[in-house]
């Protein structure tokens, strides 16, 4: 429940921050992923796929995007773990 609702949070906190042209025009997709796997935000190409069209007229390179999140994520979760055994 608590993981539902930290998602519901980042999610709608997304809507807060407008992106700009920068979050969509000439972005190394893999390495946006890989960021905010790394971080341990969930996917946000939902978001950018739909807004950098509208906005930018830019198609975000979706395969790309998730493979880096995979590795980003694989990593956070990793890191995480290794936290998680030192208590």
């Amino acid at each position: 429940m608590v993981r539902i609702l930290a998602v519901a949070a980042v999610l709608s906190g997304c809507s807060l921050f407008p992106l700009q042209e920068a979050d969509c025009r000439g972005v190394n997709w893999r390495s946006r992923g890989y960021a905010d796997g790394l971080a341990g935000h969930p996917r946000q190409d939902l978001r950018l796929v739909p807004e950098c069209a509208r906005l930018y007229g830019v198609e975000v390179a979706v395969a790309d995007y998730h493979a880096g999140w995979r590795d980003g994520y694989d990593e956070w979760y990793r890191l995480i773990g290794s936290m998680d055994r030192r208590r």
